[in-house]
């Protein structure tokens, strides 16, 4: 009898998987995959968003550098090119203005409205829009303020 057994519980091991339970696999791999999916998406947004405040905050210090040496910072119109090749052929205070995560150029607007510092700088972030809620500024992280 115990022969017997063994040997039905090994035929049943070598039968395989039925269908029912490869789908169950599958919509199991699928679930785990979209959440660990989701959770590297809101990790990648987050690191962008901490890579534009530490752009905009070495592009903030440069402008700070340019103003002690010509005693304003530039303004709109010359724009931040001024840190890569200021009017008068002194040497650059940057070697290159960052383009911000998502591929655009910042927004400097002297004199700011926003920014106690004297400028606006900011990014319109991953949207790309105007005040769509996710803009990085100089005036709403670490050492900005209305």
């Amino acid at each position: 009898m115990k022969k017997n057994l063994a040997h039905k519980i090994i035929k049943h091991a070598e039968r395989g998987m039925t269908l029912v339970e490869i789908m169950v696999v599958v919509v199991i791999i699928g679930l785990v995959t979209s959440v660990v999916g989701v959770a590297v998406f809101n990790s990648l947004t987050k690191a962008q968003a901490v890579t534009a405040r530490t752009q905009i905050q070495q592009i903030s210090n440069a402008l700070d550098m340019y103003k002690l040496s010509y005693r304003q910072y530039p303004s709109t119109a010359e724009g931040l090119q001024m840190l890569v090749s200021p009017k008068d052929g002194a040497g650059s205070v940057m070697p290159t203005v960052p383009e911000d995560p998502w591929g655009k150029q910042y927004v400097y607007i002297y004199p700011g409205q926003n920014n106690a510092r004297g400028f606006d700088l900011y990014s319109y972030g991953p949207d790309g829009v105007a005040g769509g809620g996710d803009d990085v500024t100089n005036w709403e992280s670490a050492g900005g303020g209305k």
